[in-house]
């Protein structure tokens, strides 16, 4: 597991009431399904827009404009690559993650923690960290809105 993966895991199994949670754009990130899955007061959906990630285990659909998301966690793993899920889904617990590396099709880099807040409408913060990534960092943050 990596320290993400390995810190989202934390924050949820020893902090959240969630019983539903849905992961948003995992890519290949598979270990966090796999680990949440297999504990029983979950349900876990993941979903990714992206018709290249599809598999069984994925529901291949945009949260932002063809789904509306019921689960009460969501973790966005995508945050640069679309527009803030906190302005569209309101009294969800969120976890937070985005990059600034500037990738193509990346419409919304993110440059700290507090960017990740204000744009998600977070109202309250319970946790959050930075990771560092190949050419820049990741940001985390967990909170409600």
């Amino acid at each position: 597991m990596t320290k993400i993966d390995a810190w989202i895991y934390t924050q949820v199994t020893t902090f959240s009431d969630a019983e539903s949670i849905a992961i948003v754009g995992p890519a290949d990130k598979r270990n966090l399904w796999n680990e949440f899955s297999s504990i029983k007061r979950l349900t876990v959906n993941m979903y990714d827009y992206d018709p290249q990630r599809a598999e069984d285990n994925i529901i291949t659909a945009d949260v932002v404009f063809d789904i509306e998301l019921k689960e009460d966690l969501i973790i966005n793993y995508a945050c640069e690559k679309m527009w803030p899920l906190g302005k569209i889904y309101k009294g969800r617990e969120f976890i937070l993650i985005g990059d600034n590396e500037k990738h193509n099709g990346d419409c919304n880099p993110i440059i700290s923690n507090k960017m990740l807040i204000e744009q998600n409408e977070i109202t309250e913060v319970w946790s959050f960290n930075e990771f560092p990534r190949w050419k820049g960092k990741y940001f985390a943050v967990y909170g409600c809105n």
